[in-house]
């Protein structure tokens, strides 16, 4: 079942529930009013039939001649005048065409509900109270209570047109109930159907992902949790239009590598095979020369692979980053003075420790150090800066010119990414050693970045947490 029709459901459900509950409330609340508004209403009578009964006693003096007299009582529950004489307070026996109403039909009987004590609680006359519930109003003849009409609790509503006034009040809850719910009904689903927008559209965007078109986009403008996992989504689907497009250049770039070294290999053996260059030591130097560059970027390539897969090993240990700058330095100072490149290096006195696996960093400040000799305009300079924080250290490679645009120092460790406009192509390498630097110090659980030089070069400044921070929270 779609979610749509689930949160119709769910809604109108809910809707039903709370209309059948109020229109059950609204039933009970009713009947039990209606049925205290005709016991009001009968106590009235009842206290207007206790004058009529005051009266009798004040006329009569007791309750002899009322009592065992139905049709008296009868009479006086009527209103009639009761206070004759004589036989005709009792009135002839009802014989044919005697004691009846209008049309021949016989007067109603007495209320079996009603009943008169007198001053000591003995019945006198109609029903004898069974009940503390019953209703109690007392007869009073010159300030003294000498009797009591006692009326017995209606347990429903029992009048026909008491029970069609229920009736009628009853329909008309269940008539507006039944409207309600389906106005209910028409929202929810008017509802449904806005809340699960979002949601389809989210659907179709997640299929044309599928389907490889990143270039899809959703409406992220809403300030809601579906907002945010629209604005979540378009994000994924830019960071894989631009690993897409990024991939493809790569591709593009390692098929120009590996092309450049294999064309130059293949044009000096097909020189070689037809005479015109002769395989001496200057041709044997020039060969392996392109096979050492294929075989570099044949391994940095398997390096950056396995780094993406988690296959790189790392022998991790406490070791003293000071002093592997400081031997990094002393076995390449002489190399790096004559390719022009005058080296001077700013460390800490104390030793500074992190976790890290040797090989690895001196792979990284090789690569650093490879890159500045590379790319220096000769004479140039290289400083080398190391500065200890309250949980971490820094290192600085800085050398001179030329430098780099600063809208390029993040793309610089992109795989495959060179700027040649100021570093030059043909003395750099393949463009995957600052990208092998960046996975390096990712693997440390470090950051690397980099920016313009005070030397007019490039700065590249790595952060490593030191030892004794490492798995604290």
């Amino acid at each position: 079942m779609k979610i749509g029709s689930r949160l119709f459901l769910a809604l109108t459900l809910v809707s039903m529930l709370v209309l059948l509950l109020s229109a059950a409330i609204t039933r009970w609340n009713f009947q039990s009013s209606f049925v205290r508004y005709v016991e009001a209403q009968q106590t009235q009578r009842l206290t207007r039939m206790a004058g009529n009964v005051s009266e009798l006693y004040l006329a009569e003096g007791n309750w002899d001649r009322l009592r065992d007299n139905p049709r008296r009582w009868r009479a006086l529950l009527r209103g009639s005048d009761v206070r004759g004489r004589g036989r005709s307070e009792r009135g002839p026996r009802p014989g044919p065409g005697r004691g009846r109403g209008p049309e021949g039909r016989r007067p109603p009987p007495p209320d079996m509900r009603l009943g008169l004590l007198d001053a000591d609680g003995t019945q006198v006359i109609g029903w004898r109270p069974d009940t503390d519930k019953a209703q109690r109003v007392p007869v009073e003849a010159n300030g003294e209570t000498v009797g009591f009409l006692v009326l017995r609790p209606a347990p429903a509503l029992n009048e026909e047109l008491d029970q069609k006034f229920s009736r009628d009040q009853m329909l008309t809850v269940w008539l507006t109930t039944s409207l309600a719910l389906t106005l209910a009904a028409l929202i929810s689903a008017v509802l449904a159907r806005q809340l699960t927008r979002p949601i389809r559209a989210l659907k179709a965007g997640v299929g044309a992902i599928a389907n490889g078109e990143y270039d899809h986009r959703v409406d992220d403008k809403r300030r809601d949790e579906i907002g945010t996992v629209a604005r979540q989504f378009n994000q994924l689907a830019e960071s894989l239009q631009q690993s897409r497009t990024a991939r493809k250049r790569w591709v593009a770039d390692i098929a120009h590598e590996l092309r450049t070294p294999l064309s130059v290999l293949r044009g000096e053996i097909e020189a070689i095979d037809d005479g015109v260059r002769e395989f001496d030591a200057a041709t044997r130097q020039s060969l392996l020369g392109e096979v050492s560059r294929l075989t570099k970027l044949v391994g940095d390539l398997h390096h950056l692979s396995e780094s993406d897969q988690g296959g790189l090993s790392y022998q991790r240990e406490r070791l003293d980053i000071v002093q592997l700058l400081l031997n990094l330095v002393t076995t390449n100072e002489a190399r790096l003075q004559s390719g022009g490149l005058e080296v001077t290096s700013t460390l800490p006195d104390a030793a500074a420790y992190v976790i890290g696996d040797a090989d690895r960093l001196g792979q990284l400040f090789s690569n650093l150090l490879e890159n500045s000799l590379r790319y220096t305009d000769t004479p140039g300079r290289l400083q080398i800066t190391c500065s200890r924080g309250a949980n971490d250290i820094h290192i600085a490679f800085e050398d001179s010119a030329p430098g780099v645009p600063p809208n390029a120092h993040a793309k610089l460790f992109e795989r495959l990414y060179r700027v040649e406009a100021s570093r030059n192509r043909g003395t750099g390498g393949s463009g995957l050693g600052l990208s092998i630097c960046a996975a390096i110090v990712d693997a440390h659980g470090g950051q690397i970045v980099a920016h313009d030089s005070d030397l007019g070069g490039l700065a590249v400044v790595i952060t490593l947490p030191l030892a004794d921070t490492v798995g604290r929270p």
